[in-house]
C-alpha cells in the first residue's frame, strides 16, 4: 500500500484527511487522531492502516487540526457518503474532542439525575457520548466549550430527530491519559504496537469465563446458573471438552481480587465478562468478609462500637449517650470494654490502616494496573463508570493500555448502568469473526462505549458459508430469512434484527419465532424485537415469557410488563408474586412492575388466583402477607404522584419530584389525568416541560398512543412555551 501524496480537505476546513490508494472496492474505515498523538505514534498507525487493509477495509487517516467536534462529524458523514468506500465505522485516537450531551437521559438506561437541580453540576447530569460521531440521524445544538476543561463540548439533543439510537457506523476510542500507570504516548505506542502484532493470528474465541460481584442482579443464583446455558448458546463449540467456559463469583474465598486478577493474566483467555458494580477507578468485587469464627465476631463489633463512638464524639455526643443509643438499636447493654481505645491515636490509626488495607483486598482500583498486566483479549466490564474516558484515569483505560499481549477491546460504561440489560446481546458473533464494532454497534447504548481496535475480530472458530461482515453489508432478506431457520442461535438473533430493520413488518414471523425457539436467547431476541411493534403479538408473547424457563428472557418480560401497563399481563405477575422460589433478581423486579398497574385489578386478581395455591403450609397468613405487599406496590407511586405533583401549594421542587417518579414507575392509570395537566398552558412552565419528559417513558406503554397524540397537539400549540413545545416533540418522536 503506498500512501499518495496529498492531503485534502474533507468538508471542512479544520479536519484534513490523507488518502490511501486502493484497487479494490472495501468498504472504508476511518482513523481520527489529533496531529500531536499522529506525530508521536506515526510509525505504528501508520502500520495500523496497513493492518486495517489487510482486513479488507479501505482506510482513512484523518487527522484534526482544528479540534473541533462538528468538523469531525461533517467529515466522517462525508466519508459515509462516498460513493466508492462508505465508511462502516471509525476509531477515534488521542484527544480528540468529548461530546458531553444534554436532555438526552432517555438513551440511557440508568441515568435518572435532574438536569434542572442546580446542586447538581453539567458534568454530573450530561453523559458522555461518541454517538455524537456515529449516529449520523440524531441532532445536536452546541451549548458552549468548557473554559474549565477544554476537551468538553456540552451539546443538546434537539426534539426535531429520532429519539432512537440506531448507530449509522460504529465507533470505538484509544484515549491514554498522563496518570500514575505512564505517560500517554508511551501508551499509545504500547498499544498500537500489541494491535498490530496481533493481527493475523490464528486465534478463534475458544476460552472464556464471566464474574459476579457482590450485591449485582441480586446475587440471584439463578441468574448465573441460567448465564452459563446461555453462553453455550452464543457459543456452541466451547461444550467440547478442550473448550471451556469458566466462573468466578465473589464468594469463592474471602477476598476474591487475586483470584480475579490471575485468572486475567491467562494467556490463552480470549473474553471476559465481569458482572459488578463500579466507580470510573473501581470495580467493586466483594464486600467486608463475615466474620469466620467467635473471635472474628467479637473483633469486627468491637471495631464497630469503636467507630460509633468516634462519630458521637464527632457529633458533640457524650459517651453516655452514644452508649445508650448503640444499646437501644440493639435492644440489649453492650459492654462498656467494647469502646476501648476508641479516642485513642493509636488505636484510631490502627483502625484506619485495618480499613484501608480491606478495602485494597476486596475492590480493583485504577492504581493495581501498575502491577496487573490482563492479558484477555476482550473485555465486557457490566459496572457503572468503568468508562468514563472523559476523566484523567479510568478503569477501562488500565485494561487497554497495560504490558504484555494484553487487551485489545474493552466495553464499558460512561455512567452509571442499568443491571437488567442484556449487555451480552450479540457477543457470540464475535465467535462467527464478527468485527467487535460491529457488536456493539448493533447493540448501541448512550453509555456503553468501545475502547480499543474496533476492526478487531477473532477467527472464526466454526467453518460457514459466509463471511458475518460481509453479510451484514450485502445480504438480502432471503440469506437473513434462511439464518432464521437454520443458523446458530447467534446468526439466529442477528437474522431477526436484520429482517426487523429492513422496513417490513415482522411482527408474526417474530412471534412465531419467539414461541418456537428452544433457545432462551433466542426468545428474549425475539421479545426484545416485538417491542418495537408493540402490538398483540408483543404482549401476547409477553405473558408467555412471564413463565419462561429462562432467567433473564423471565427477568427483562417482567420490567416489560410494568411498562406496558397492559391488563392482561397482571395474571402472570401475581403468579410470580405467589410462588415459593422466584429468583431472587425476578422477586425484585416484580415488585417494581406492580408500581405500574391499578391496585383494584392486581388485588382482584390475586383473590381469584392465591385460593388454587396449594404449596404453603400456613395458607391464609402468608396470602394475607402477599396481598398486604401487592397492595403497598401499587398504590405506592399513585399516592406520591397525587400527593406532590397535583397538590399545587407544594414547591415547585416537591411537585418536580412528583412527576420525575414517573420516569422509573410509569402508571398507566394516572395517563388520564396527566394528561389534563399537560393541556392546562397556565401550569408552571418547568413542571409541565419535566412532565413531557418523564411521559417519554411510556414508550411501550398500553396508552403510548393516547399520549403521543396529546404530545404532537401541544408541540404546536402556541399557548405553551418553546421549552414546553420542545419536550412534547421529543416525547412524541420517542412514542410514534
Amino acid at each position: 500500500m503506498k500512501i499518495r501524496n496529498i492531503i485534502r480537505t474533507l468538508a471542512v476546513s479544520s479536519v484534513a484527511a490523507l488518502l490511501f490508494s486502493c484497487s479494490r472496492q472495501e468498504p472504508g474505515f476511518a482513523v481520527v487522531i489529533d496531529s500531536r498523538s499522529y506525530s508521536e505514534a506515526r510509525n505504528e498507525i501508520d502500520r495500523y492502516l496497513k493492518v486495517v487493509e489487510s482486513r479488507g477495509l479501505y482506510p482513512y487517516l484523518v487527522v484534526d487540526r482544528w479540534y473541533n467536534p462538528d468538523s469531525i462529524r461533517q467529515a466522517l458523514i462525508n466519508l459515509h457518503n462516498d460513493s466508492r468506500h462508505p465508511i462502516e465505522g471509525c476509531v477515534l485516537i488521542g484527544d480528540i474532542p468529548v461530546v458531553m450531551v444534554r436532555d438526552a437521559q432517555h438513551f440511557t438506561t440508568a441515568l435518572k439525575m435532574d438536569q434542572f437541580n442546580p446542586s447538581f453540576s453539567r458534568n454530573e447530569y450530561c453523559v458522555p457520548s461518541d454517538r455524537f460521531y456515529d449516529c449520523f440521524d440524531l441532532k445536536f445544538d452546541l451549548i458552549e466549550q468548557d473554559s474549565a476543561r477544554s476537551e468538553y463540548f456540552f451539546y443538546s439533543l434537539r426534539a426535531d430527530c429520532p429519539q432512537r439510537l440506531h448507530p449509522t457506523i460504529y465507533s470505538a476510542r484509544i484515549f491514554p491519559r498522563d496518570n500514575e500507570t505512564g505517560g500517554r504516548y508511551d501508551k499509545l505506542r504500547r498499544y498500537m504496537r500489541r494491535v498490530n502484532e496481533a493481527d493475523g493470528s490464528n486465534n478463534p474465541l475458544d476460552r472464556m469465563f464471566y464474574f459476579s460481584g457482590e450485591g449485582y442482579i441480586s446475587e440471584s443464583v439463578d441468574a448465573r446458573i441460567d448465564e452459563k446455558i446461555e453462553l453455550y448458546d452464543q457459543f456452541p463449540w466451547m461444550r467440547t471438552q478442550r473448550q471451556s467456559i469458566e466462573y468466578i463469583d465473589h464468594k469463592r474465598e474471602k477476598f476474591v481480587k487475586n483470584r480475579l486478577i490471575q485468572q486475567m493474566q491467562y494467556k490463552d483467555v480470549d473474553f471476559a465478562v465481569l458482572h459488578h458494580h463500579g466507580a470510573f477507578d473501581t470495580e467493586y468485587l466483594s464486600n467486608y468478609p463475615d466474620a469466620e469464627t467467635m473471635v472474628e465476631d467479637v473483633a469486627m463489633m468491637r471495631r464497630f462500637m469503636r467507630e460509633q463512638m468516634r462519630e458521637g464524639n464527632r457529633k458533640g455526643m457524650s459517651k453516655q449517650e452514644v452508649m445508650r443509643r448503640i444499646n437501644n438499636y440493639f435492644g440489649c447493654e453492650v459492654p462498656e470494654s467494647w469502646y476501648k481505645g476508641a479516642l485513642d491515636p493509636e488505636q484510631i490509626a490502627r483502625d484506619e490502616q485495618d480499613d484501608i488495607d480491606e478495602e485494597n483486598n476486596i475492590n480493583l482500583h485504577f492504581s493495581d494496573f501498575t502491577y496487573y498486566h490482563p492479558q484477555v483479549r476482550m473485555v465486557s466490564l457490566d459496572g457503572c463508570y468503568n468508562g468514563s474516558f472523559h476523566r484523567d484515569e479510568s478503569i477501562q483505560e488500565g485494561y487497554l493500555f497495560g504490558e504484555g499481549n494484553g487487551t485489545i477491546v474493552v466495553l464499558a460504561n460512561t455512567v452509571n448502568v442499568l443491571q437488567d440489560k442484556w449487555a451480552d446481546h450479540f457477543i457470540g458473533l464475535m465467535g462467527l469473526g464478527m468485527r467487535a464494532g460491529r457488536m456493539a454497534q448493533f447493540g448501541a447504548y448512550m453509555e456503553q462505549h468501545l475502547f480499543g481496535d474496533p476492526t478487531f475480530s477473532f477467527s472464526p472458530a466454526v467453518k460457514t458459508t459466509f463471511d458475518v461482515n460481509n453479510a451484514i453489508l450485502n445480504a438480502g432478506d432471503g440469506f437473513w430469512q434462511k439464518q432464521l431457520k437454520d443458523g446458530s442461535p447467534a446468526m439466529q438473533i442477528l437474522a431477526m434484527d436484520m429482517l426487523q430493520r429492513s422496513d417490513r413488518n415482522c411482527s408474526d414471523l417474530l412471534a412465531a419465532k419467539f414461541r418456537s425457539s428452544d433457545s432462551g436467547i433466542v426468545r428474549l431476541a425475539a421479545l426484545m424485537e416485538l417491542s418495537e411493534y408493540n402490538d398483540d403479538n408483543f404482549v401476547e408473547c409477553l405473558a408467555l415469557a412471564l413463565d419462561d424457563s429462562h432467567e433473564m428472557t423471565q427477568r427483562l418480560a417482567v420490567n416489560m410488563a410494568g411498562r406496558s401497563g397492559d391488563g392482561r399481563l397482571i395474571p402472570g405477575l401475581v403468579r410470580i408474586a405467589s410462588k415459593n422460589n422466584t429468583s431472587e433478581r425476578i422477586e425484585f423486579d416484580v415488585t417494581n412492575a406492580f408500581h405500574t398497574f391499578d391496585s383494584t385489578l392486581v388485588l382482584n386478581e390475586f383473590d381469584r388466583y392465591f385460593p388454587t395455591v396449594e404449596c404453603y403450609i400456613d395458607h391464609d397468613s402468608i396470602g394475607g402477607l402477599i396481598r398486604k405487599a401487592l397492595h403497598s406496590f401499587t398504590t405506592s407511586i399513585p399516592d406520591e404522584v397525587n400527593s406532590r405533583l397535583f397538590d399545587k401549594t407544594n414547591t415547585q421542587t416537591q411537585r418536580k419530584a412528583g412527576a420525575r417518579a414517573l420516569r422509573n414507575s410509569p402508571v398507566h392509570g394516572m395517563v388520564p389525568q396527566l394528561l389534563e395537566l399537560l393541556a392546562d398552558p397556565e401550569e408552571d412552565d418547568l413542571i409541565l416541560t419535566v412532565l413531557w419528559e418523564a411521559m417519554g417513558w411510556y414508550d411501550i406503554s398500553v396508552r403510548a398512543d393516547e399520549i403521543a397524540d396529546a404530545a404532537l397537539r401541544t408541540s404546536t400549540d402556541e399557548r405553551f412555551s418553546e421549552r414546553v413545545r420542545n419536550e412534547a416533540l421529543k416525547t412524541y418522536n420517542r412514542l410514534k
